[in-house]
């Protein structure tokens, strides 16, 4: 499908409704906030009631953005609308329990993961981009938007934290082109990036010197793997939000080509995996576990109980890939 198939579709659908519900993934992070922020302002601005309905609050160093747009958290009531747009969501089981109370069919699916499974009406998938924000700007550009700041504020959060401040290889000239653009609207980057990057809550300073400690190297040093039960993080009060970047301590540290951060949860063991290399695809091993996310950051839940299992069984997978490319 091409952006002006969808751009089309989406006419037809805003020409004819009247609300829009709009679900990022669970685990609500920048690339899905921001751009459900700036997809929210566009429907309103088409003349469309549009919502933001999300699993969990927004995470503390995003709350910036709930000043742009009508966020909500779902309260377990049916869900319904005249259509329903998901972004940044690699597959249904991302949707949480929203995906449980939908009365209606998802007609949008808007992303940029290889690994999406296309489970809408309309799947929109572009993996040449660097984040679900910039597809989002293309579409509001595309349809003559006038970006204001707090538009912009949303889709360089989107982009800049999908890019790591547009340092990862998945940034591209478009994308610089496009925050350029962003920034001409007078947002404050500065801010921003302080927000998304560097300010850090004292209990996410102390879950990352247990994650160093826990850290173990194989392979060499070509491999770092953090494995964290349940009584080492139990003084974050369930904030799972300061887990955000902290698995990318392993692929930080000199030396190492790929890593995991593993640790427990009521659903199983969660995995996130980053690569330093494009010869390890890290959205292979989390797709085989029914996981997904990009070449480089990807990510999974698996079902075991047992967290020394399930990282013997992360740490050979990597070390083999590993080996096959040293």
């Amino acid at each position: 499908m091409e952006i002006n198939d969808l751009i089309s579709a989406l006419r037809k659908y805003v020409s004819s409704g009247k609300h829009c519900v709009i679900l990022p993934h669970v685990g609500a992070d920048g690339d899905c906030l921001g751009s459900a922020l700036a997809f929210c302002r566009f429907m309103n601005h088409s003349g469309l009631e549009a919502s933001i309905i999300l699993e969990e609050p927004v995470p503390e160093k995003y709350n910036y953005l709930e000043k742009g747009a009508h966020f909500s958290i779902h309260d377990g009531k049916p869900i319904v609308s005249d259509f329903i747009v998901c972004l940044d969501t690699g597959d249904f089981k991302r949707l949480g329990e929203r995906g449980k109370a939908l009365q209606c069919g998802i007609d949008f699916n808007i992303d940029h993961h290889k690994t999406n499974s296309g489970f809408a009406k309309i799947n929109y998938i572009d993996t040449t981009v660097s984040s679900t924000g910039e597809i989002v700007y293309k579409i509001m550009a595309a349809e003559g938007f006038e970006f204001d700041k707090i538009t912009s504020e949303g889709l360089f959060t989107a982009i800049s934290t999908d890019t790591g401040g547009l340092r990862y290889s998945n940034t591209t000239p478009e994308s610089m082109r496009i925050c350029a653009h962003l920034l001409e609207t007078g947002i404050d980057i500065g801010e921003i990036s302080h927000r998304a990057f560097d300010m850090t809550p004292y209990p996410k300073l102390m879950l990352k010197c247990r994650a160093i400690e826990k850290m173990r190297l194989h392979c060499s040093g070509h491999i770092a793997v953090i494995s964290l039960r349940k009584e080492d993080f139990s003084f974050l009060g369930g904030k799972d939000e300061y887990f955000d970047g902290i698995v990318n301590i392993t692929v930080n540290t000199e030396g190492v080509l790929t890593g995991a951060l593993l640790r427990e949860t009521d659903a199983g063991i969660k995995v996130n995996l980053r690569s330093n290399t494009d010869a390890i695809d890290v959205s292979e091993i989390a797709d085989s576990y029914g996981g997904g996310g990009h070449h480089r950051a990807a990510g999974c839940t698996v079902s075991s109980k047992d967290i020394d299992e399930t990282t013997k069984q992360i740490t050979d997978i990597l070390c083999k890939a590993v080996g096959q490319w040293t």
